[in-house]
């Protein structure tokens, strides 16, 4: 089994990443990046068998030793923090380890730009992204000046052959985690809360947009299954200049989740109208943090590495059934508009 180093613990995906590399008993030790002495007990007591690392990604000293000491890095915390992946690069550069592997969480956002460019948000673009037989176009794509950390990640092996390295762009993730502390995506929820706000669905422009998307307990099985391959054989196909992955169950544009979500909150009595009105993205952005990014992009992908390589599958609760979880978890916290869209 492998030793882990592990950032993001106390977020959301890898919060859940935590939970299932335990239930796997993928690891003979893990440590574990946290913020500070409530949380580093917080984790202990919850998790016994995990070493909480007190520090921040700002931590590079302590980054690059535990790296240096790591079978596996999970750099579950951030996709764009420069400091701490360079730190993670540098760690695995003195590794102790006969072939390490480092496994960074990114966004496909990655795709959305052109149309960021651009600044035509809620149409539709049909084109689906393939991990697999398109993996060149994505590596075109990650060449961009604008991404930093994935090109750090997948240029490693050029100059530290010993080490293995995976990209996950993870789509619209939604479901409850199971991490200690914060168990609440971003997209789904942020848009329930809005549609309870306003009395009404909402959509950016058009509605046109789609992501791809997927159950979080289907992202933590495919982590914990690069982890578990990370121990066996060399498949070429899995790492470096290959280690590029895409993780989905399904497509929905965000115009159909919203009626979804207006049709159930309207149903129960929570909103006014089950109508949806488009809002401009400047409006999305206040809403929720890239809102216009978020709900009015395009990110289809198709996730045939893990599906013909490691014969990965989805298989958590769909979208629609996630629906009205999501509308009855916002409603408890339900607070009355700031303003109106």
């Amino acid at each position: 089994m492998s030793r882990i180093f592990i950032t993001g613990v106390t977020g959301y995906i890898g919060g859940d990443v935590l939970y299932g590399l335990t239930k796997a008993q993928a690891a003979s030790s893990i440590v574990a990046l946290v913020r500070n002495e409530a949380q580093a007990a917080f984790i202990a007591e919850q998790y016994p068998a995990v070493k909480p690392l007190i520090g921040n990604l700002d931590s590079v000293s302590e980054i690059e030793e535990q790296a240096s000491q790591a079978d596996v890095v999970l750099h579950l915390a951030s996709s764009n923090h420069v400091p701490s992946a360079k730190a993670i690069a540098e760690g695995l550069s003195k590794t102790q380890r006969v072939n390490p592997v480092w496994i960074q969480i990114s966004g496909a956002s990655l795709l959305s730009g052109p149309e960021i460019a651009a600044n035509t948000y809620g149409e539709n673009n049909s084109k689906i992204f393939n991990d697999l037989e398109g993996v060149g176009e994505l590596r075109e794509i990650i060449a961009s000046p604008a991404r930093v950390v994935d090109q750090i990640v997948t240029n490693l092996s050029s100059s530290q052959p010993n080490v293995r390295t995976a990209i996950l762009y993870g789509p619209l993730i939604y479901g409850q985690g199971r991490g200690p502390v914060n168990q609440r995506s971003m997209q789904i929820p942020d848009l329930a809360k809005a549609i309870l706000q306003h009395g009404h669905g909402i959509q950016v422009g058009k509605g046109s947009s789609t992501w791809s998307h997927i159950h979080i307990s289907d992202i933590t099985r495919l982590l914990v299954m690069l982890v578990l391959e990370a121990s066996r054989n060399t498949n070429q196909l899995l790492w470096n200049e290959n280690g590029i992955y895409f993780a989905n169950a399904g497509l929905l544009s965000f115009g159909e989740i919203s009626n979804k979500m207006s049709d159930f909150a309207y149903s129960r009595g929570l909103i006014s109208s089950p109508s949806t009105k488009e809002i401009q993205p400047k409006i999305a952005d206040l809403l929720t943090h890239r809102g216009a990014v978020l709900w009015g992009t395009n990110a289809r992908t198709s996730s045939d590495r893990a599906r013909k390589i490691l014969q990965w599958q989805p298989e958590g609760p769909s979208i629609e059934e996630e629906i009205p979880r999501a509308i009855l978890a916002e409603a408890a916290f339900f607070q009355r508009p700031t303003f109106h869209v």
